[in-house]
């Protein structure tokens, strides 16, 4: 496999295409807890990993990168001497600064290269940098880098990319100096280009330099963004520069959710079409991400050439040992990303109060070596009741931990709600987490038993010592409306998984999440939907700006309107009556879609307290998402 090819940028050799993409962790200053975190992904096969610092604290504050200085560069050393034990070699990205509004106590205003709003509608300003800020932090950017040379670093990678501070400057979006930092191309692309210089004078030639940044914002170029053509031209400058390889992404923090898709982007995600078109400007090779955890689409990548070294972030967060199990022939035995983007960059991007990196399906990201799961000298006999995410955490993990494990699903197949979920065209890739549970379920002889609805009486009878308790959540449908019985009336979850007749006009009760996509996915197949919400928008519930930016510009679609601050008062046969502010009002449709929320199915747990050894885990606790009930089952297998 291409994956698997050795490779090299520079004078550096690397064992394969495989890089660990920059994520900001906000684990600590490469303390020990940090290093584990790194160090799992070193030992899981990358050729390369990417940390990112940031150069100084001064102007902007804290931030979720770690800082590398005295105090810090004992821990940096360290990591890149347990990395190369594995061969991996360690690339530090530097960013100059976020340019995102934060500042350091005691500063009255956030810096950018110009004054303006720090965004659109905000009385809050950005002041302009002086050049003394400016000669500051190009000063910390070198002096970070020459502390990583000292500590072994392999690599250095200046950050300039998505509309942060770097790339301000270089934009002229954000960029309306009149000295010579703002203007022409030459003086935007000055801040960056006196970096690289320094650097290269710093650490020498031939030091392995790479440089990211976004060719092209997919933002209207009127407004300032850049377009394809002056990303070229820089990819051509940085070349010129003596940049060992560039590092491509895409878009910029007004449209975020390019930058790390969301499970929404099924398609080829637009870094490639960025690193394609770089890569037929330039000689050097070309780093880029975008959901390649994805075996078949990162292998497509470089067999189409474009791209030379393929970098995952999320991935492997969900799969430290992404690049082991290809080498060993085990693709089936990846743990996939599901793109929700809950346990990673939502938690990291919870600003004032960073919180650590973690994964919604891997409990142990963020955690190596404190969560990490022991074999019993006591194996006990476990039943699992529901084989949805949670349900099948909690029996993988049991029966890694050497019990004696049974799985009761009252479906025909497990993925419970979540299975639901997958169904759209749209959110397809999902499905690859259940098709590993089922295949680690297998592999571990796990007994799961289909079809079998659990009661008091049988779970008493069955005589585990402990029961787990993950049978998730039930579709509300309040039986005190009108008709909500009627034929023409289904659940979301059964919609989505076609188990319904279905018309081509319809409504759609309630406005969150699942409401949303549902309607998404019937409006794209050709029918006419009308969105029911209760509250005064869509998407009511707390979502992450990424996710929530993209789904929005998938409701803008022609064949879906919405109806807010609007309820439910009865269902005919032909036609849903809601009530609003002007009153009552009659919708003609061929069938009615309810997304009401979920309810916990828990009925038979409160049954069961105090009678067996029973614990609750996931949305029948109460509606959540995936993140709580994969880390809840975890956690109770190991209080076992």
């Amino acid at each position: 496999m291409k994956m698997l090819e050795t490779s090299a940028i520079g004078k550096m050799k690397l064992k394969n295409k495989i890089i660990m993409a920059p994520m900001g962790a906000e684990l600590g200053n490469f303390d020990v807890r940090t290093n584990a975190y790194y160090v799992a992904r070193a030992k899981g096969g990358v050729s390369m990993l990417m940390c990112t610092v940031v150069a100084t604290e001064e102007i902007e504050g804290h931030s979720p990168a770690s800082v590398l200085d005295e105090n810090s560069f004992d821990g940096l050393k360290s990591l890149v001497e347990q990395c190369h034990e594995y061969d991996s070699k360690v690339c530090l990205q530097v960013m100059a600064g976020a340019g995102l509004g934060g500042m350091a106590p005691g500063r009255l205003q956030p810096v950018a290269p110009s004054p303006m709003q720090v965004m659109p509608g905000m009385d809050y300003m950005y002041a302009e940098m002086s050049k003394e800020e400016i000669t500051f932090v190009q000063g910390e950017v070198i002096r970070t880098a020459k502390l990583a040379k000292e500590a072994g670093v392999d690599c250095i990678s200046i950050h300039a990319y998505g509309g942060y501070l770097t790339d301000k400057f270089m934009s002229k979006r954000w960029n309306h100096r009149t000295d010579e930092y703002g203007g022409s191309f030459e003086n935007r692309m000055r801040f960056l280009t006196e970096m690289i210089d320094m650097v290269k004078a710093e650490l020498g030639n031939d030091y392995p330099l790479i440089v990211k940044f976004t060719p092209c914002h997919y933002m209207p170029i009127e407004s300032g963004y850049r377009d394809m053509e002056e990303g070229l031209e820089i990819a051509k400058l940085l070349e010129s520069k003596g940049v060992h390889a560039l590092h491509v992404d895409a878009g910029c923090h007004d449209n975020w959710f390019l930058a790390m898709p969301p499970i929404y982007q099924q398609e080829m995600a637009p870094q490639m079409k960025s690193s394609q078109a770089v890569k037929e400007v330039v000689s050097i090779p070309v780093i880029s991400q975008g959901r390649l955890e994805n075996v078949s689409k990162a292998e497509a990548a470089l067999e189409n050439e474009w791209l030379d070294f393929v970098c995952i972030g999320r991935g492997l967060l969900a799969d430290p040992e992404i690049p082991n199990k290809i080498a060993e022939n085990r693709t089936d035995d990846i743990r996939s990303c599901i793109s929700c983007n809950e346990g990673c960059i939502a938690r990291v991007a919870s600003m004032p109060d960073y919180k650590s990196i973690e994964c919604a399906v891997n409990p142990l990201t963020g955690h190596e070596g404190l969560r990490e799961l022991k074999k019993t000298e006591a194996p006990k006999r476990i039943l699992v009741i529901g084989a949805g995410p949670g349900g099948c955490t909690a029996a993988i993990t049991a029966a890694d931990a050497g019990h004696d494990v049974e799985v009761w699903e009252k479906a025909p197949q497990l993925g419970g709600n979540f299975l639901a979920a997958c169904m759209p065209t749209f959110k397809r890739d999902g499905e690859n987490i259940l098709s590993y549970y089922r295949t680690q379920l297998a592999k571990r002889n796990i007994t799961v038993k289909y079809c079998n609805e659990a009661t008091e009486e049988s779970i008493l009878g069955f005589g585990a010592d402990k029961v787990i308790w993950a049978a998730g959540g039930t579709p509300v449908r309040p039986s005190s409306i009108e008709g909500i019985m009627g034929k023409n009336v289904c659940l979301a979850t059964d919609a989505l998984r076609n188990l319904c007749l279905v018309g081509d006009t319809i409504v759609v009760i309630g406005g969150g999440l699942v409401g949303c996509e549902t309607a998404i996915n019937y409006a794209r197949k050709g029918k006419k939907v009308t969105i029911v919400e209760m509250s005064d928008k869509l998407l009511p519930e707390p979502l992450f700006i990424q996710n929530m930016m993209m789904l929005t510009l998938m409701l803008d679609h022609p064949n879906i309107s919405s109806m807010p601050s609007t309820k439910l008062v009865k269902i005919g046969m032909g036609s849903a009556t809601v009530e609003n502010e002007n009153g009552l009002l009659e919708i003609p449709c061929d069938t009615v879609i309810l997304a009401m929320g979920f309810k916990p199915n828990n009925e038979v747990f409160t049954a069961l307290e105090g009678k067996v050894d029973i614990v609750n885990v996931g949305d029948s606790v109460r509606a959540r998402k995936v993140y709580d009930a994969v880390h809840e089952a975890y956690n109770t297998v190991l209080s076992i």
